[in-house]
């Protein structure tokens, strides 16, 4: 399996929260959490 490429972004510490608020457990990433957002809002343009 190939690796993926990762980058860094500044977000604010209010964000982080707001973040961390939408996580299902601890551990999860913040790449799946923005992940779960992306597909969200892309399933809303659907409609």
């Amino acid at each position: 399996m190939a690796r993926k490429e990762i980058t860094t972004i500044k977000i604010s510490k209010d964000t982080v929260k707001a973040l961390n608020l939408l996580k299902i457990h601890p551990r999860q990433s913040y790449e799946e959490v923005i992940l779960e957002l992306l597909k969200k809002k892309k399933g809303e343009k659907k409609r």
